[in-house]
C-alpha cells in the first residue's frame, strides 16, 4: 500500500451514500477543511453528472448502456438513475440493503435481493450490494484522483445498534469492493464529531460537564438514538457514548409510503383503481413533491401523476396534489404524536402469519420509540466510574440535557419543533429543565464529514469520542441438569463483551471453563443488551433477561484437533478481543492443551 495522502469518510446510508474527504496534512492546520466529494452516476440514458449524493439504489441494467467513464462493469445501475427506473419498475429496485444486511432472520450472502422480485429479475445478496455502492465510490474516487482510494485512509460509518455480524459483513463488502483495509464509526458519533467540527460556536460553550446529549438520527429508512456524556479528563472536557438504541426500520420512506396512500385515497374517491404496482409508484412521486414543498416554502402544493393500467383506465393517466398541509397533518401527527415517557410503542400487529421480509416497526409514533429508549436508560449512578471520572447518574440518562438532530428527516424544521415539544413535555413533568437544541450542522451530510474528523482526531487533531463497543455481548451457555424428558436445558448468559469495550481492547475470561463441542456441528446464541452498563465479561447470568435481545447465531463445525475424538466436549477458557475496526472476536482456548478455536460471525448463516 502507498502511504495515505487523504483521510476519506464514508457514510454508507440506508437510502443516500456521501463520501468527504481531506488530506492527511490538514491535521497540522488550526481547522482543518474537510470537503464533500462530488461522486459520479448516471441521471438518464446516456447522461453522467456528478452530486453530492449518491442514492443508494441499484437496478438491474436492461437495454440501458452504461455511460459512467470508467471500465467497471457491473450489471447494476447505481444511484440516482437507478431509483428514477426504480420509480417505473419497482419490483426490480433494490433498496434497503443496509437495512437487509443486518436481518438474522435471512441470509444475508444469498442472492436475494430485490426481494419478491418476479422470475427472471438478477438477484443479488445484501453482501454484494453494499459492496457494489462501496465499489461505485471508489471507481469515482480513483477516476479523478491519482492517489488511489484503497489507499487511503476510509472510514465507513454504520448504525451503533449493528450486532457483531453485521460489522463484520459490511468489513467484508469493503474487501469485496477492493478496499482493504477501512476502519468502522458509528453514525451517532459521526453525527457528533460533525457538530464539533461544523458549529460556528465553539461547543465546549455549549455543553458542559456532567450533560448528556441525545442523538436522534431518522433517515429516509431507519431511526436511532444515541447519548453521549460530558466528562473531563486531565482538566478537559472528554466525550463518551453511553448507550443506542436498537435499530428501528422506521424514516422517510414510510411517510412517503404515507403520503402515497393518502393520495391513493383520493384518487379512489374519485372512482380510480389504483394497484400495488401504482402505488408503489406514487411513493416516488410523494417523495418528490413532499422534497420540492418542503425546501420551498412559498410553495401550497405539488401535483401527482401516475400512469394508467389496463383499459378500464380513461385517458391513460391519473392526477391529484400533494397539499402542504397534508404533509404537517398526516406526517407530524402520525410520525410524532404527543405522549407520555410511559407510552411505549405497540410491538406487535397481532397477525398469526405475515411476510417474511425486514422486520419493520409496527408503530409509527418515534417519539413512543425514544420514550421506551429513555425509559430503558434509568437506574443508578454508575458504581464502576471511578470518583474523578463518573458517569452522570440514571437520572440524567433518562433526561438528557441537549439534543443534537440528524438525517434528512429533520431537513423539516415542523418535525424538529414536534419532537422538541414532546421532550420538554416529558422534562417538565420529572421537574427538569427544557432541553437545549444543538445547533449548527449540514444534516444531509453530517454523518460523512464527521467520518473524516473521526480520522483526524485519530491524527491528533480534535477531541475522540470514547465509545468502545455500543452493547453488551453474550453467548449462551447450556445449563448442566440431568436430562429431563420434553425439556430443552435453559440457557444462561455470559457476558463475554462489556458496553464500552474500546477497540484495541482485549479480555480474558479465566476465572471460568466450559466444554466446547467439536467435531460435529454445533450452534452458538447471541445476544445483545444496550442498557446493561454494570455487566462484565465473564459475568454468569443464571436467566436470560428481558432486556437481552437475541442476535446473530452461528452453525459452526469446530475441526477436533489431533487426538481428539469428533464429537468430544474440550474444556476451554475465553479471549475476547475488540479489534481496531471495531468487530468483536471469541477465541476458545484448550485448557492444557494446544487446541484454538475462533468463533467467526463472518459464516454462512441459515435462514430462520
Amino acid at each position: 500500500m502507498s502511504q495515505a495522502k487523504s483521510i476519506v469518510g464514508i457514510d454508507l446510508g440506508t437510502t443516500n451514500t456521501v463520501v468527504t474527504h481531506t488530506t492527511i496534512s490538514a491535521a497540522e492546520d488550526k481547522k482543518p477543511e474537510i470537503k464533500v466529494f462530488p461522486l459520479i452516476q448516471e441521471f438518464a440514458q446516456g447522461s453522467v453528472e456528478e452530486r453530492d449524493i449518491l442514492p443508494s439504489f441499484l437496478f438491474e441494467r436492461l437495454q440501458e448502456k452504461a455511460a459512467l467513464p470508467w471500465k467497471r462493469e457491473s450489471p447494476f445501475i447505481v444511484g440516482e438513475y437507478a431509483r428514477e427506473r426504480g420509480a417505473e419498475v419497482p419490483a426490480r429496485l433494490i433498496s434497503s440493503a443496509k437495512s437487509w444486511l443486518c436481518n438474522p432472520r435471512v441470509n444475508r450472502r444469498d442472492p436475494i435481493l430485490p426481494w419478491n422480485a418476479p422470475e427472471g429479475t438478477k438477484k443479488i445478496s445484501p453482501l454484494e450490494a453494499m459492496s457494489e455502492y462501496l465499489a461505485h465510490a471508489r471507481a469515482s474516487w480513483n477516476h479523478k484522483n491519482k492517489h488511489k482510494l484503497e489507499d487511503q485512509q476510509v472510514i465507513i460509518t454504520i448504525p451503533a445498534s449493528f450486532d457483531a455480524a453485521a460489522r463484520d459483513l459490511i468489513v467484508e463488502a469493503a474487501k469485496q469492493s477492493g478496499l482493504s483495509d477501512v476502519t468502522l464509526l458509528e453514525e451517532p458519533q459521526a453525527a457528533f464529531y460533525s457538530w464539533i467540527t461544523q458549529s460556528e460556536a465553539p461547543w465546549r460553550d455549549q455543553i458542559k460537564k456532567g450533560d448528556v446529549v441525545l442523538v436522534v438520527d431518522v433517515g429516509g429508512g431507519t431511526t436511532d438514538f444515541s447519548l453521549i456524556a460530558i466528562e473531563e479528563e486531565n482538566g478537559d472536557l472528554a466525550l463518551k457514548r453511553v448507550a443506542v438504541g436498537n435499530h428501528i426500520l422506521l424514516g422517510g420512506d414510510n411517510m412517503d409510503l404515507t403520503l402515497a396512500f393518502h393520495a391513493k385515497s383520493k384518487l379512489e374517491a374519485a372512482k380510480k383503481k389504483i394497484d400495488t404496482w401504482q402505488t408503489l409508484v406514487l411513493s416516488h412521486a410523494c417523495r418528490k413533491a413532499k422534497e420540492n414543498l418542503l425546501n420551498n416554502p412559498e410553495l401550497k402544493s405539488e401535483p401527482l401523476v401516475i400512469s394508467g393500467r389496463g383499459s378500464s383506465v380513461i385517458g391513460g393517466t391519473m392526477k391529484t396534489t400533494l397539499d402542504r398541509k397534508d404533509i404537517e397533518s398526516i406526517l407530524i401527527d402520525g410520525f410524532f404524536p404527543p405522549c407520555k415517557m410511559s407510552d411505549f410503542p405497540r410491538e406487535d400487529t397481532g397477525a398469526g402469519f405475515r411476510e417474511v421480509n425486514l422486520a419493520y416497526a409496527a408503530d409509527p409514533a418515534i417519539t413512543r420509540h425514544l420514550a421506551k429508549f429513555l425509559s430503558a436508560q434509568g437506574g443508578e449512578k454508575n458504581q464502576s466510574s471511578t470518583s474523578d471520572n463518573a458517569l452522570p447518574s440514571g437520572d440524567a440518562f433518562r433526561y438528557p440535557k441537549a439534543i443534537l438532530f440528524n438525517g434528512g428527516v429533520f431537513l423539516s424544521q415542523p418535525f424538529r419543533d414536534r419532537l422538541i415539544e414532546v421532550v420538554n413535555s416529558w422534562l417538565k413533568e420529572a421537574g427538569k429543565p427544557a432541553i437545549k437544541v444543538l445547533e449548527g450542522m449540514d444534516l444531509t451530510r453530517a454523518v460523512a464529514v464527521g467520518a473524516t474528523a473521526f480520522g483526524l482526531a485519530r491524527c491528533g487533531k480534535g477531541i475522540r469520542i470514547r465509545g468502545g463497543v455500543s452493547q453488551s455481548y453474550y453467548i449462551g451457555i447450556e445449563s448442566a441438569l440431568p436430562a429431563i424428558p420434553g425439556m430443552t436445558p435453559p440457557l444462561k448468559a455470559l457476558c463475554v463483551a462489556a458496553q464500552g469495550m474500546e477497540e484495541g481492547s482485549i479480555a480474558d475470561i479465566e476465572n471460568r471453563s466450559f466444554s466446547l463441542m467439536v467435531g460435529r456441528p454445533v450452534e452458538f446464541k447471541f445476544f445483545k443488551a444496550n442498557a446493561r452498563r454494570d455487566d462484565k465479561p465473564g459475568q454468569l447470568l443464571d436467566d436470560l433477561s428481558s432486556d437481552m435481545e437475541e442476535t446473530s447465531s452461528l452453525k459452526l463445525d469446530l475441526p477436533a484437533r489431533e487426538g481428539v475424538t469428533p464429537g468430544t466436549p474440550v474444556s476451554v477458557t475465553l479471549q475476547v478481543a475488540i479489534t481496531e475496526i471495531g468487530t468483536l472476536e471469541i477465541w476458545c482456548r484448550e485448557v492444557g492443551g494446544d487446541g484454538r478455536w475462533k468463533l467467526e460471525f463472518n459464516v454462512r448463516e441459515a435462514i430462520k
